[in-house]
């Protein structure tokens, strides 16, 4: 058992660790990370750092903002989305290597369930379709 500086006995504790990013309960964001991802031409991670970028035409990324950045990294934690290959992009003058990040097929499905569901009454969505 290891001692500390006085020489006295402790047992080993692991240190928390805190969350990488701010986990949300918001579906709104979730599903429109989601809907970009299926719909759009998706989302890349770029540096150590797995800074997101959304993917611009054939070559091209543009940073997301923060709470765009963090759904998209939740969804990747919680397997929703998955980390592809890697491809050379470029943002403004700056050209460097990207990991795609993928839709697996089940995540698609769910998606597609999701967008055909009637809106809840009380969202800006589901007002209209009561008045209608």
């Amino acid at each position: 058992m290891p001692t500390d500086l006085f020489g006295f006995e402790n047992e080993p504790v692991a240190a928390p660790v805190p969350p990488s990013s701010p986990v949300t309960n918001d579906m709104r964001v979730i599903m429109d990370v989601l809907n970009r991802a299926v719909m759009e031409t998706g989302y890349v991670l770029a540096g150590a750092s797995r800074r997101v970028y959304r993917r611009i035409g054939k070559d091209g990324m543009k940073r997301v903002p923060q709470w765009e950045l963090d759904a998209v990294l939740q969804c990747i934690d919680s397997g929703q989305l998955t980390v592809g290959g890697t491809h050379l992009l470029r943002c403004g003058a700056v050209r460097q290597s990207a990991s795609s990040v993928t839709v697996p097929k089940a995540t698609r499905q769910k998606v597609m369930r999701w967008n055909s569901l009637m809106p809840l009454v009380g969202t800006p969505a589901g007002d209209e379709k009561k008045g209608a």
